[in-house]
């Protein structure tokens, strides 16, 4: 009977990540008469619970900048639905870890699931970092090619507004979607020094930023001026580019080093050991 028991208690894990779930659905259902959207709404309800959220408010503080900066505004919806994706996705783990046990016959493998599931929300944490970097990297290689292009324009004799609408047609990037944005704010009456601002802000690299204050420092000036400022600025980036380029390089070059010292080593071992063994 104890062995039993000992055996069969990692079932417990699921049957009580099961129940906790579908008494989050139920009272849902009870409450509002239909049932959760999706599968992230019974733990989500119980994030944005007001005592719960007072004390995860903090700790989810910098993910909602991050989402802020990916997808331009991060609600308290948004943000709680993040993280009941990472709770989720932990519950889901522990839970197989138990039934996985169970079936295995190891009630020690609980442990293993249990290191995997509370590492799920910080990997998680780290995909997301991975991807704003990513986004920057992207913005970051686009600015040269935006500001030689304005520039053209702006010597072809296109006024500031119109050529940045004309550098904004392309809406299949980031740079370019974020420069539309802020076209957008000034069509619907917000002042220019305000809406480049926040272009640079949602950019969130330093050259948005000084791109944003050449416009607004040279667009009274225009003609010969103002485009040769955004070319001293596109020289600037481009060399920034560059040396990007470099590093990723010597970055990329610094990693195959270890699987071709892996390799090196099997082969030797391979040609290796037989010598070895004849000789013994």
């Amino acid at each position: 009977m104890a062995g039993a028991l000992e055996r069969g208690w990692p079932l417990l894990l699921p049957a009580a990540l099961l129940s906790v779930y579908g008494w989050a659905a139920w009272r849902r259902f009870r409450v509002s008469g239909t049932w959760p959207m999706d599968w992230t709404e019974p733990i989500r309800r119980w994030l944005e619970a007001p005592p719960v959220w007072a004390g995860v408010q903090p700790l989810l503080e910098r993910p909602r900048l991050v989402l802020a900066f990916l997808e331009g505004a991060c609600g308290k919806e948004r943000l709680a639905r993040w993280a009941a994706e990472g709770a989720g996705l932990a519950g889901i783990l522990l839970g197989s870890g138990g039934f996985i046990s169970f079936l295995a016959g190891e009630p020690g493998m609980v442990a293993l699931f249990a290191v995997l599931a509370a590492a799920a929300p910080f990997l998680r944490w780290k995909d997301l970092n991975r991807k704003a970097e990513e986004r920057r990297r992207q913005i970051r290689r686009a600015m040269p090619e935006l500001l030689v292009r304005l520039a053209i324009v702006v010597n072809a004799g296109e006024n500031v507004m119109r050529a940045l609408e004309r550098c904004a047609m392309s809406k299949d990037h980031p740079l370019a979607l974020e420069l539309a944005s802020a076209l957008e704010a000034m069509n619907r009456g917000e002042s220019m020094a305000a809406a480049l601002e926040e272009f640079g802000r949602r950019c969130g690299i330093p050259e948005a930023k000084r791109f944003a204050s050449a416009v607004l420092i040279n667009m009274r000036r225009g003609g010969d001026s103002f485009a040769a400022a955004l070319q001293d600025l596109a020289r600037a980036m481009w060399e920034q580019r560059k040396a990007e380029a470099r590093t990723l390089g010597e970055l990329a070059s610094s990693r195959l080093s270890f699987p071709l010292a892996v390799i090196f080593l099997i082969v030797m071992a391979m040609v290796g050991t037989p010598t070895l063994l004849m000789m013994g």
